[in-house]
């Protein structure tokens, strides 16, 4: 019996004795393997729209202002922004939608939250500086049931993922999987007593997004996601699930990977703007790691082909297709002009149309890996840039005097620039750049010849191509 099955077994032979509330029994929703409980109504399926004021108060003078983001997936877009005076704030009223949102408070300081018509005025406390610490709702049962939900599942997912990492050190696999199914349960048991405490909510409704109603059978993997429900895409349960979807069902393989694609995108056929969330985030997720020939599938047959029917997919996709594949190997990617740390103007065509290769590095001074890999840099510097090799270092610190220095201390005396805003910068934006580091390298037309995983594949194809 694998571990599911004994979260699954478990739970059937819990209802099956009573023990559980009778409630709990009309909610539970089980077919064969899949099992789920569900917190979905008439009442809260479906995305609403309507005004909705927002307000608070926090004991931090140190804040001065709040922010207000829209949530997309794991990325958010900022809504609205508002002063706090004495330690009071309010938002004026917005038409928003149901989902989940960002309220933040400056960099590293923020905390999702939902929003609902059905709350029309929605008033929060934080007793902390930091607004993920010492959070409450004054009036509003979604954030009240949130909040409370929130750091119980942060505990338990945090221990579920120390537990599977003493299970891959130990030989004693199997009595750690038992400690693990337990966890599960008690957070499938947490989400059921939430969705009993707050029916009719969008955070009931979140909470069953959550659940996976099976992990063995791929059939019925999806049996709780309405994907005609755009409030989904105003969170990070679709991303989160379609990445567990990919871990759980492809095996690891090419085959594997398109196959899960192709059942995704006929799940998101439901509705065109979940649809497109749904190719944005598998599109994005191949991408960053790597598997450039699932990403061209998708382009090929959902983005640029037929495979999504008569569904009206926006210039925002396409664009992302198209940036994608400026960056795959073959392709020119954005052209970088700069200037540098030391003033001079930089153009990265120019500079690759002078030499042999070109080495276009994103770095920052506060990776570890990228110091741990400086000497390296240096010395593949030095020993071929008089064979007709530059490097530019692309750093996405946010602090010059950072930056500065360390460009001193590991020695870079190739081109260095910086856009200054980490993540934010144009030219993290143009390469896709969510980490460090990274690097492409180019040939004099400027084509990205490529894209290693580290600075020694440079120093390798270097001795094999720059005589």
């Amino acid at each position: 019996m694998n571990l599911l099955s004994i979260v699954f077994t478990s739970l059937i032979l819990t209802i099956g004795c009573g023990n559980a509330p009778q409630a709990s029994e009309q909610k539970a929703v089980s077919s064969d393997q899949a099992f789920f409980y569900s917190g979905v109504s008439d009442n809260n399926k479906g995305m609403r729209s309507g005004t909705i004021e927002l307000k608070g108060s926090i004991k931090a003078p140190s804040i001065k202002k709040m922010y207000l983001s829209q949530m997309y997936g794991k990325s958010s877009t900022k809504i609205d922004s508002v002063a706090v005076v004495n330690g009071v704030f309010s938002f004026s009223k917005k038409e928003l939608n149901q989902g989940c949102y960002m309220l933040s408070a400056g960099e590293n300081n923020s905390m999702v939250i939902i929003l609902n018509p059905t709350e029309p005025v929605v008033e929060l406390a934080f007793n902390s500086g930091r607004l993920d610490m010492g959070m409450s709702s004054v009036n509003s049962k979604e954030n009240e049931g949130w909040f409370t939900y929130l750091p119980q599942e942060t505990a338990l997912l945090k221990a579920i993922k120390d537990l599977r990492v003493q299970a891959a050190k130990s030989s004693l696999k199997s009595e750690f999987d038992k400690q693990i199914a337990a966890k599960e349960l008690e957070l499938l048991n947490l989400q059921k007593q939430s969705i009993e405490k707050y029916p009719d909510t969008h955070f009931a409704k979140l909470l069953t997004w959550k659940q996976e109603p099976t992990k063995t059978e791929i059939g019925k993997y999806w049996d709780n996601i309405d994907f005609s429900d755009q409030s989904i895409i105003h969170s990070t349960v679709l991303t989160d699930r379609i990445q567990n979807f990919m871990r759980g069902f492809s095996k690891g393989e090419e085959s594997g990977f398109l196959n899960c694609v192709a059942m995704v995108a006929d799940q998101a056929k439901a509705d065109d703007k979940v649809l497109e969330f749904t190719l944005n985030q598998m599109l994005v997720g191949f991408y960053e790691s790597g598997m450039e020939n699932i990403c061209t599938y998708i382009i090929d047959t959902y983005i640029n082909g037929d495979g999504c029917g008569d569904a009206d997919l926006s210039n925002v996709i396409k664009s992302t297709a198209e940036s994608i594949q400026k960056l795959s190997i073959g392709n020119v990617p954005p052209n970088i002009q700069m200037t540098t740390l030391d003033g001079a103007s930089f153009d990265l065509m120019k500079t690759a149309a002078s030499k042999k290769f070109t080495l276009v590095m994103f770095w920052s001074s506060w990776c570890e890996h990228c110091k741990g890999e400086a000497p390296e840099v240096k010395a593949c510097y030095d020993t071929f840039k008089a064979k007709g090799f530059e490097i530019v270092g692309v750093s996405v610190d946010n602090n010059r005097n950072a930056w500065e220095a360390a460009v001193k201390e590991r020695g870079f005396s190739f081109p260095n620039v910086c856009g200054m805003k980490q993540w934010e910068s144009k030219v993290a934006k143009d390469y896709r750049v969510t980490k460090t580091p990274v690097f492409y390298l180019l040939d004099p037309s400027g084509k990205i010849v490529l894209k290693p995983k580290g600075i020694r594949e440079v120093q390798a194809y270097l001795n094999q191509n720059l005589k």
